[in-house]
Formats: C-alpha cells, structure tokens, sequence
C-alpha cells in the first residue's frame, strides 16, 4: 500500500492561486455588501452544501452570508427510503426552482449571489443562477465551481447553457475554478482485474475558495475601518460578547431577506 491522495492538494493550491486577482475582485464585493449592511446568499445542491455551511455557520465566519439551502436538493445522506438518493436527484433535474427559492427572498441594492457547484453543469443551480440574473442583472453573480466540465460538459437544462455560460453573459457575473478534475475522482485503486476512482476534490477546492475569500474579504474590511463580526471558536470558551453580537449582527441582516424596503424589484421574467 501508499498513500498518494494528499499529493493531490497541491493542484488545488496551484489552480486558486493562479485566480488571486479573481479572487481580490469577489472579496471586494463582499466587502461591499457587508459595509452597507447587506447580504452574501449562498446557493448550493448536493453535497456542495458543505460549503455554504462553512461560510455562513463556522468558527471564523463573518456576519453577513445567508444561505439558501433546499432540504430536497441538499440532504443526501438517507441514500435510500423516502428521502433517498434518486428522489434527490430527482429533484436536481427540476426547472423552475431557482424562481420558487428567489420569490422567498429580498434583495438589497449591495447584495451578492453565490452558487456552488461542483460541476456546473447540474439543472437546479444553472436554473438558480439563470433566474437570477434575469431577476437581477445589475447584482452581482459570482460562481465556484469546475471551470473545464461547466465548459465543456453536454448541457443538461433548457436553456442550452450550463453555470459557465451563464456567468460568460452576466454583467456582473464572476467564475472561481475549484480545482478539481473532469468527473472529480482524482485518485486510482486497482485490483487484478478492476481500477477504481475515488476521492473527489471538488470539497476541498470549494473550501479553500471559501476560506481564501474570507481572509481577503477581512482584510478588506479592516482595511477599511468597517466594524464587523467574525465568529470565535465556541469551544474554548472565548466567545466573550462577540457571539451575541455576531448572531445580533446576522438577526439585523437576515431580515432584510425577509422583508427590505430597500429591494430591487424583480425584472420580468
């Protein structure tokens, strides 16, 4: 036996920092949201979910991302029954969610819509990111997901256009690589007679995006002078007074998703 998948993280490491100026131009429009008191939302289906929970509930997160996540297209782990895996996947080749999903939310004049995916091909979240920027073209839209498969994958939604090609036509529209493969598996396990792979990378690119975003995004907003709130670790009793005004400071925020004088009104669609 030897063991060679941490090999792998070096192309991640290799293909974010290649996308630093990327990377400084998205920190800066969270930062933006954040100053003026708006929101980050964050999309994700599938498995993509644990990134989305990493920025919005986490030990070093900011206030200021909300997260859209389904219970149908995001819950995955009963794999069989009622809520198994092919109703799931079922779910994921439904058009017409992402309008359901934004009718639920207000958007303010500085908010930011994040989608993760790890192909970029999936029909939920090329239909939450169209629909958005339909609703919402002068906002934001900003992408993590796998460059090469949301290119050049056949297309799964109507639209003839997978999470690459929206971003392409977006005003404001932004695509961060996350580094992993075509068909994410990275590693090979062979036997006598059959070779396996395993071991996807579409997680730990998603991640390291997230956390590469947030410590420019703080920067930023030191930088700055801006007051904000960073979650401390809750395990070591070092909380003090910044975990309450980290959840007041998401309670203001979060509401405006409900009800914003301020909201844009939706274009026609």
């Amino acid at each position: 036996m030897k063991l060679t998948f941490p090999y792998q993280l070096g192309v991640i490491q290799e293909k974010i920092l290649q996308q630093e100026e990327t990377l400084k131009i998205v920190a800066g429009l969270y930062a933006d949201a954040i100053e003026h008191g708006g929101l980050i939302h964050v999309y994700a289906n599938g498995h993509s979910r644990v990134a989305v929970e990493e920025l919005c509930v986490r030990m070093g997160a900011l206030s200021g991302f909300r997260a859209i996540l389904s219970t149908g297209l995001t819950t995955f782990t009963d794999v069989v029954g009622s809520n198994g895996l092919r109703l799931n996947q079922f779910f994921e080749k439904v058009e017409k969610s992402g309008a359901e999903l934004l009718d639920e939310i207000d958007f303010g004049p500085h908010d930011v819509m994040l989608v993760v995916t790890a192909t970029g091909t999936t029909a939920a979240a090329v239909d939450m990111a169209l629909e958005f920027t339909q609703r919402y073209p002068s906002l934001p839209l900003v992408a993590i997901s796998c460059a090469e498969q949301s290119k050049n994958a056949p297309v799964k939604h109507s639209s003839g256009m997978n999470l690459w090609h929206i971003i392409e036509k977006t005003e404001r529209g932004f695509f961060i690589d996350n580094g992993m493969p075509v068909g994410d598996l990275s590693t090979d396990v062979k036997s006598s007679t059959q070779q396996y792979r395993i071991c996807p990378l579409s997680s730990v690119g998603a991640l390291t995006v997230v956390q590469s975003l947030n410590e420019l995004t703080l920067q930023l907003l030191v930088e700055r002078g801006v007051e904000h709130f960073v979650l401390q670790n809750m395990h070591l009793n070092s909380t003090g007074e910044n975990y309450e005004a980290w959840l007041r400071d998401q309670r203001r925020r979060y509401a405006k998703a409900t009800y914003n004088e301020a909201a844009l009104t939706p274009g026609k669609y």
